[in-house]
């Protein structure tokens, strides 16, 4: 029997500020302000907001199966990845190389980047080569090919932390922190070019553990007795910090400080908003529309680099060059975003709900409504 008590809506509208963070951060930005200037160069953020809420799920998800069944079935875990993941990356994927092929033509460079996308190995190779820019408006899925690894490695681990006292569990993570940090202190001795420690998930992995271990509980007897309001305010105070310090481009050892804030301040801010005390917030993320926003924020993901010209094209015929820098570029936005919703809406639509419901033959704990 399905356990439908797992779902939090909250969290889905997190996953579309997340996106938010990612759009602004691909966009142009208006150096007259401030805060659209810092949003713009660190909006990054927004892919780490992704993995620390994907690895939260995914210790509730399956501690909640091993509860019901006393142990995880990882190979329905990988069929229900693959279901969610797959139609929607080939599909985007085939489109963007025929495209590619039509407006380049064919070169052995193209050949390497479809082998690294097919794989999923996109992200290793973006270590030597660079963001994968012969694939048109395909250079931001190198993320899929880190997220398929963590995929790939999540249900193995967790199976072996379920069998450990929590400070055990605590000591294995804080090792593999540690050497995960290793592993980025020689990226920056010996000067490896970014984005090699970004796209690494060995050199790039705080989120993800800071989503474990509150996903695991490792720490609630500590934090819940904090109030949820100034939890939210740390995890922001931690992100903001990040804006001081060197950004992920530059290799500096200012980085060794720079990704355990945002795997922080992430974590900080998802187990806040699971608490009470926060007034007004928890009640906005849970917004039906806001909800159906991070829905399918996997496609506005997937799919936001893609509507940037016609965007441009729309924004170029409704302004006024006589104007202020900002209003071309907020309207650029507004613009990509509304096509990127109506593109993401139909995609969610006609190709990935069909994929979903066959999904959730494999799934024994329910989570979010298809």
């Amino acid at each position: 029997m399905k356990n439908p008590g797992l779902y939090y809506p909250e969290l889905d509208g997190l996953r579309f500020l997340a996106f938010l963070l990612v759009l602004i951060h691909h966009s142009p930005f208006a150096e007259q302000i401030r805060a659209w200037e810092i949003m713009h160069e660190y909006g990054w953020v927004g892919v780490d907001l992704f993995l620390c809420l994907s690895a939260f799920m995914f210790a509730r998800l399956l501690f909640a199966e091993r509860q019901l069944k006393g142990n995880i079935n990882i190979v329905h875990f990988y069929v229900r990845r693959a279901l969610r993941i797959w139609p929607l990356y080939f599909a985007f994927l085939g489109l963007s190389l025929l495209y590619s092929i039509h407006k380049n033509g064919w070169s052995i460079g193209m050949l390497y980047r479809s082998i690294g996308m097919l794989t999923f190995t996109d992200n290793l190779l973006s270590m030597s080569l660079g963001y994968n820019l012969l694939i048109e408006y395909s250079g931001h899925l190198w993320t899929i090919s880190y997220e398929e690894q963590f995929y790939f490695a999540i249900p193995w681990a967790l199976r072996y932390l379920y069998g450990l006292r929590k400070t055990t569990t605590l000591a294995v993570l804080s090792a593999a922190m540690l050497l995960g940090m290793i592993v980025r202190a020689v990226f920056i001795y010996y000067e490896i070019e970014h984005p090699a420690i970004w796209v690494f998930p060995f050199s790039h992995f705080e989120s993800i553990f800071g989503g474990l271990v509150i996903g695991l509980g490792l720490v609630d007897q500590y934090l819940k007795r904090i109030p949820g309001w100034a939890l939210f305010l740390g995890g922001l105070i931690a992100l903001y910090l990040i804006t001081m310090l060197p950004n992920v481009n530059l290799i500096q050892w200012g980085l060794m400080l720079t990704y355990p804030l945002v795997g922080i301040g992430t974590s900080l801010i998802i187990f806040a908003i699971m608490q009470e005390g926060l007034g007004p917030i928890p009640v906005v993320l849970r917004n039906k529309r806001l909800r159906y926003l991070g829905k399918i924020s996997y496609g506005l993901y997937v799919y936001h680099f893609a509507t940037e010209p016609a965007a441009v094209v729309i924004t170029n015929i409704f302004f006024s060059r006589g104007r202020s820098v900002v209003y071309p570029c907020v309207l650029l936005i507004i613009t990509r975003l509304i096509l990127t919703i109506l593109i993401s809406a139909l995609s969610y639509q006609l190709l990935e709900k069909p994929f979903l419901r066959l999904k959730n033959h494999f799934t024994l704990v329910a989570s979010r409504p298809i």
